[in-house]
């Protein structure tokens, strides 16, 4: 048990570590999964098939069986002596059949009978081999003996042997046999001592080891090898030796024997079987008996003996009845053998040499009896059966049957008046004459007389006036005609020209008027003559072919190809070739979308249909010039990539027409097509896909590819759940190895489908939630754009058109990031363009609902009881009811802008709202009446100017606390000058600080003098600096808050210099006096702390300041609006459709 489960854990360990190798060979070179298992199992087959080999190759070199294999097959030195000596009786057989002389031959077996002895003994002449010594040994293998008129072959005895080296050599000779023509028959040689013995053991045994000796031949040749037994040794029978004594020369050469006409059939059980044998033999030997007389030198007991010989002689039947069963009874192991003869042979001492034997009984049987024989059971030859002569004769019959109908029916086409016809009838007669081919039976025999009428036919309308044409001159024309047309009636003119050589070609290949006419006619232009109106086209048809076959038509046709190739060469740009056909017809836009206009259309040259045309024009044309030509060969090479091209022009411009898509309702059976992936769209991306598949990857554009592959997950998105499971399984697998084989800690995969086929479906799903919902959408309600709008963006409910331009746009980021192609971008608006739909049909169907909604809660209580109010009061109830609709129903397809309330606007589509609605809501309503209270830009004011506010009182506290302080500076006065001196000079100054509690001054004559200024933020307003001259005095002045820190600052260095210009009314009257600039001294203490508190009490009030304009601005945005007036409420504010 253990040693079991040993062997299977090994087995299973190697077959984990083979999959294992072949995996990690399989994700290397980047297999799939199925190549991948399928590369392992032929690995396996493949070593367990090497391990067989090695396994048996290792048995067979310890066990020796090659040795014993080549033993089996090789030539020992036996058989390689008994090999020759049949090569030289075969070659000699062949050598003579070879030259259809009949040469039978026999095979001659026996088990040590004295029948070699019979042969030599005979006197006959051999003709191979001629030995003069006539004392002849056993033979050891084989002996050939070639008479006259046969050949025998002499098998050895021991061939009959059991012995194993003896049988391989037999079985070897049997193979050598069938080489070579089939025996004549097979001699089966009995020794006369066995018949006579009474041991009918040993006779069946004789009997059945020579049977199966010749088994194997019979059952290759059958019934066409036929059995003669000779019985030799006959000398030893009493009696025998003095009656052949007594008979002349002659009779002793004469067969002893019997041949039956039929096969005579052993079974055991009949008796008489041999009966016409010994019934001959004894009337042969009573008549020989009845001629003897008694020799003299006989005695009475030898007399007696030879008088009773024929009767004694007539014992052997039983014995010899017994042996013939025996050979040739069939039964189970031994098929049927047909016994032809019976003889009976001996060989008795020379009388002149006692040491040489002649034998009697057989010069006859070898030289005519044998040979006889062999010619009643040759095999014959097809006709020389007597079926065979029956199937001569009908043959025979059925020829001159055949030559009689054959001269009756062209006997009908032969006319003598013929010649007198006038051409019309004779082209008639020609093409009716054609239609029968030349290798019909029905005229063959006679074909020549008819061929000869046909030609004296064509040559008597050839007769017929007709003007011949210049060749030159005729194609120059035609070429002249061809570059002054357009570019489609170039194509025409050229393929023209195209046909017409090929037309000529048939002419000149012998073609009938039949095929020729159903080709197209050869132009008045083209034709070699000109021939007269009254002609008809079949008439012109067989001239222009005699003519074409005559040695002015070679020249004609070689013309006409030289201009062909310059007609095609003379255009580069290939224009003729491409230029749009009347036969192809366009592929338009309005078969997909009836919208588009009649001019976005793609040339049909460019479709399939066109290609296929496009590429018989091509071969028509070289098939006409008798080879490729290099322009069209280049055009068919770059031909995938110019359609490609034109395609692309198409998609873009299908796209840019679509892009602008208006709101409408679409149809219920249109919405079950799009979910389905049946849309107008998709026939159209279909449609050209089927009409593109015919080029391949390698050579596709970007677009084109992309296309493909979008379809591609289409078809994949429809494939079964069990398929897909497969697939993520697998390439879960591929993964974790992958990921084990790099070393990588393993992640989890939460799914391995192909992030492509994720942004697919997550398309799919979304296109098919909104078409679901549009589908059951019954009568036109808002619910289709619920969520759309920016004030309802917290509905409870999810609206899937919101996830459709995502969902596409991840599609798009997926497959072709950042690819600015326009023809991608045309692919990708096209299949925006579903998406586009759907949304225009929600929004469609809002916009019907809310122009119902309008009518019913707007509209419907004005009209209600309009005459019994005041107009006033109806201006107010249309404000009010205005208001609540669009607080209300409105609420769903309005949005806020600046401008005011606007229509609802989703992925650059707008609700179809009537624009002096959207007119009316902007000038007289509000946009907070679409907003709740939290959104309305009311409530976000005041809540600004509430926070405002908190931050401007608590400034104001920390700038009343600032200005309760105050800081003190002391100043001290200098004298005053002017500089470069003056008439009149300074005689005293006058500082002072204007406070809201009093002013301070420092008064000087230009005397020192020094006081102490106290200042306080916020309380001191200004500074006033008077310059004392002595008739007049002039002021020089710094006002608001930060005067004092000011004029502080400009004397921190103890003198400043004002200028003329900065006295105020007073600068002219200085000017005058020639005074430009007044140098004024003070002396002021450290200002620092002064400074900062200026610094920070300015930029306190700076923030105060801004507070208080933001307060203002945003008191200043609430204005009332005026009433509308009741004539602007318009009846109808959506476009419904």
């Amino acid at each position: 048990m253990l040693k079991k489960l040993a062997y299977f854990t090994g087995w299973l360990l190697v077959l984990n570590l083979s999959l294992l190798f072949c995996f990690t060979f399989g994700l290397w070179q980047n297999w799939s999964t199925p190549i991948i298992f399928l590369f392992w199992v032929i690995m396996l087959i493949s070593a367990t098939l090497l391990w067989c080999v090695i396994h048996y190759m290792t048995l067979v070199l310890k066990g020796k069986k090659v040795i014993k294999w080549l033993e089996k097959h090789s030539l020992s030195r036996r058989d390689y002596v008994l090999r020759s000596q049949w090569k030289v009786g075969a070659n000699i057989i062949k050598r003579i059949r070879s030259k259809r002389v009949h040469l039978p031959w026999y095979l001659l077996v026996g088990d040590r009978c004295g029948k070699s002895t019979v042969l030599a003994s005979s006197g006959l002449p051999r003709f191979y081999g001629e030995d003069d010594d006539m004392v002849v040994g056993p033979t050891r293998t084989l002996r050939w003996w070639f008479f006259r008129d046969l050949c025998i072959l002499d098998l050895s005895s021991n061939f009959l042997s059991s012995t194993g080296n003896f049988s391989q050599s037999w079985i070897k000779l049997t193979r050598w046999f069938m080489r070579m023509p089939a025996p004549a028959g097979v001699i089966v040689a009995l020794p006369l001592s066995e018949l006579m013995g009474d041991d009918r053991g040993a006779l069946h045994t004789l009997a059945r080891r020579q049977r199966t000796l010749i088994e194997p031949l019979l059952r290759r040749f059958g019934n066409r090898l036929p059995l003669y037994v000779m019985v030799t040794q006959c000398d030893e029978f009493p009696g025998f030796s003095l009656w052949q004594q007594q008979l002349s020369f002659s009779q002793r050469q004469q067969p002893l024997g019997y041949s039956w006409n039929t096969t005579p059939h052993f079974d055991g059980q009949d008796e008489n079987i041999l009966q016409p044998l010994f019934s001959a033999l004894k009337q042969g030997l009573s008549q020989t008996r009845l001629s003897m007389a008694r020799p003299e030198s006989l005695s009475t007991s030898d007399y007696v003996s030879l008088i009773n010989f024929p009767e004694s002689f007539s014992q052997l039947e039983s014995s010899l009845r017994f042996l013939l069963a025996a050979l040739c009874e069939p039964n189970a192991w031994f098929s049927h053998a047909s016994l032809r003869s019976v003889w009976f042979t001996a060989t008795e001492p020379n009388t002149e040499n006692n040491g040489r034997r002649v034998s009697v009984f057989i010069q006859d049987l070898l030289t005519r009896h044998l040979p006889s024989l062999s010619l009643l059971h040759r095999e014959l030859r097809w006709y020389q059966r007597e079926i065979g002569k029956r199937a001569c004769s009908v043959i025979l019959g059925l020829c001159a049957l055949w030559i009689v109908v054959s001269a009756s029916q062209s006997y009908i086409y032969l006319q003598p008046n013929i010649l007198q016809q006038p051409p019309d009838v004779l082209a008639k007669f020609l093409e009716k004459d054609e239609q029968y081919s030349k290798f019909s039976l029905r005229y063959l025999p006679f074909m020549p007389l008819l061929e000869q009428q046909h030609r004296r036919v064509e040559s008597q309308l050839a007769k017929f006036p007709s003007n011949p044409r210049a060749v030159n001159q005729s194609l120059s024309e035609y070429q002249q005609e061809v570059l002054k047309a357009k570019p489609a009636q170039q194509r025409e003119l050229i393929l023209q020209l195209a046909n017409a050589i090929l037309t000529w070609k048939q002419m000149r290949n012998g073609a009938t008027l039949n095929s020729l006419s159903s080709k197209p006619f050869v132009g008045h232009l083209l034709q070699q003559n000109v021939y007269p109106g009254s002609l008809s086209p079949l008439s012109i048809l067989v001239l222009e072919r005699y003519y074409m076959q005559h040695p002015d038509g070679v020249n004609w046709l070689q013309s006409a190809q030289k201009l062909l190739v310059r007609l095609v060469n003379n255009d580069p740009e290939l224009k003729w070739l491409v230029a749009p056909a009347n036969t192809l017809p366009a592929l338009r836009g309005v078969t997909f979308w009836p919208s588009l206009s009649d001019k976005i259309e793609l040339s049909g040259v460019w479709t399939r249909k066109g290609e296929l045309a496009t590429y018989e024009w091509m071969q028509s044309i070289e098939l006409a010039v008798g080879h490729p030509l290099p322009i069209l060969q280049q055009e068919k090479e770059y031909w995938p990539i110019l359609r490609q091209d034109a395609w692309r022009g198409y998609l873009i411009d299908v796209a840019a027409n679509l892009s602008s898509i208006n709101p409408i309702t679409i149809p219920r059976w249109q919405l079950i097509e799009l979910g389905q992936n049946q849309s107008q769209m998709m026939q159209f991306v279909t449609s050209g896909l089927k009409d593109l598949n015919n080029i391949p990857s390698s050579q596709a554009q970007p677009w084109l590819a992309i296309l493909r592959q979008l379809q591609q997950l289409a078809v994949n998105d429809n494939s079964s759940a069990l398929l897909r499971r497969a697939v993520r399984a697998d390439n879960r697998i591929r993964q974790s190895i992958t990921d084990w084989l790099r070393g990588t800690p393993e992640k989890q995969i939460i799914d391995s489908t192909p992030p492509t086929e994720l942004a697919w479906r997550k398309w799919q799903s979304a296109r098919n939630e909104a078409v679901k919902e549009a589908v059951a959408q019954g009568s036109p309600s808002e619910y289709l754009t619920r969520g759309l709008s920016n004030i309802a963006q917290n509905s409870s409910e999810h609206n899937p058109l919101t996830d459709l331009f995502p969902a596409i746009s991840l599609l798009q980021e997926r497959i072709s990031p950042r690819n600015n192609d326009a023809s991608i971008a045309a692919v990708w608006s096209l299949y925006q363009y579903d998406a586009h739909r759907l949304l225009g049909n929600a929004l469609a169907q809002s916009a019907c609902w809310l122009n119902t909604q309008w009518k019913s809660s707007v509209i419907w209580p004005l009209n209600k009881d309009a005459d019994l109010s005041s107009y006033e009061d109806q201006q107010a109830l249309s404000q009010q009811v205005v208001s609540d609709f669009l607080r209300g129903p409105a609420r769903s397809v309005l949005i806020a802008n600046k401008l005011g309330p606007s229509a609802l606007e989703f992925a650059g589509m707008k609700i179809p709202l009537k624009p002096d609605f959207i007119h009316l809501t902007q000038k007289s309503f509000s946009t907070e009446l679409i907003q709740d209270v939290p959104q309305r830009a009311s409530t976000r004011i005041s809540d600004k100017l509430s926070e405002l506010q908190a931050k401007l009182d608590a400034m104001k506290l920390q700038e009343s606390a600032f200005e309760k302080q105050s800081w003190k500076i002391n100043i001290a006065s200098l004298p005053t000058t002017v500089i470069n001196g003056a008439q009149v000079i300074p005689i005293g100054t006058k500082l002072t600080l204007k406070c809201f509690n009093g002013d301070q001054e420092l008064i000087s004559m230009n005397f020192a003098e020094k006081r102490e200024f106290t200042w306080q933020p916020g309380q001191c307003s200004g500074v006033t600096l008077s310059i004392i001259f002595p008739d007049f005095t002039v002021f020089y002045q710094l006002k608001d808050d930060d005067a004092w820190p000011l004029f502080v600052n400009s004397f921190t260095s103890g003198e400043q210099l004002l200028d003329s210009d900065d006295f105020g009314d007073k600068a002219g009257l200085l000017h005058q006096l020639g005074i430009k600039q007044i140098l004024v001294r003070f002396s002021v203490s450290d200002s620092t702390e002064l400074e900062t508190a200026w610094k920070s009490w300015n930029e306190l009030e700076n923030k105060i300041n801004d507070i208080n304009d933001r307060i203002i601005d945003l008191d200043t945005h609430a204005n009332n609006q005026q009433l509308s007036p009741i004539s602007a409420l318009p009846s109808d504010i959506a476009q419904c459709q």
